[in-house]
């Protein structure tokens, strides 16, 4: 939906990020970004690295998923690497037979 006129989007929004947590409270941060919708961790190193993505329809709920987390007191940095939108409307839908 778009947060301007709560109509459908076709877009598809994807950014990928980095959190370092501190040492002990890696898995607080781990729950943390588990609890965000559409959120997804995709590795952890030894070191409280946290490599995740976020999903949605557009870029403002993004952002506001990640001030969530940039304030929560077991992370250290959390920062963006990659940021994609597609539309959905301009791709092409095959059905198979």
């Amino acid at each position: 939906m778009n947060e301007n006129n709560n109509k459908p989007t076709a877009e598809y929004h994807v950014a990928s990020l980095v959190a370092y947590a501190m040492k002990g409270h890696v898995s607080e941060v781990q729950s943390a970004i588990n609890a965000i919708e559409g959120a997804e961790i995709h590795a952890t190193s030894d070191e409280g690295k946290i490599v995740f993505t976020i999903e949605s329809d557009n870029h403002k709920a993004i952002g506001k998923k990640m001030d969530l987390l940039r304030v929560h007191t077991g992370l250290i940095n959390l920062s963006p690497v990659y940021h994609q939108v597609l539309d959905e409307s301009e791709l092409e839908i095959t059905e198979i037979h």
